[in-house]
């Protein structure tokens, strides 16, 4: 397998949608219905990318988020934002990736490439 993506979304269908996408495209790709159970999977098994909902029970996408970016070691892992919600862009950093939801396909597979260039498949 390729690099480790994370899936962070309360959604099972979305969840199901980006765990067989990316793993048909050669990733290893894990998933947490929060930001709770996010955080325990990153500190285990620390992931390549995050995949980032902003709203979900528990702890939100972007409490989680706030927390990933206040430890130093934690902070560089890469996130792609992938929410409907109204104002996601504003809700975390200006340099992170914003996908709308339902993701395309190939839109989501182009910036998880271009961010995991060395792993994913030709």
């Amino acid at each position: 397998m390729g690099n480790k993506i994370l899936v962070v979304d309360d959604e099972p269908d979305v969840v199901e949608f980006l765990k067989n996408l990316l793993e048909d495209n050669g990733y290893d790709v894990g998933s947490a219905g929060d930001g709770i159970e996010a955080m325990q999977l990153v500190n285990s098994d620390r992931p390549d990318l995050i995949l980032l909902d902003l709203q979900m029970p528990e702890e939100t996408g972007t409490g989680f988020f706030r927390k990933l970016r206040n430890r130093k070691d934690l902070r560089d892992i890469p996130v792609i934002i992938v929410s409907g919600l109204a104002g996601r862009d504003v809700a975390v950093s200006k340099s992170v990736v914003v996908i709308d939801k339902p993701p395309g396909e190939a839109a989501l597979l182009e910036e998880v490439r271009r961010i995991l260039p060395q792993g994913s498949p030709a």
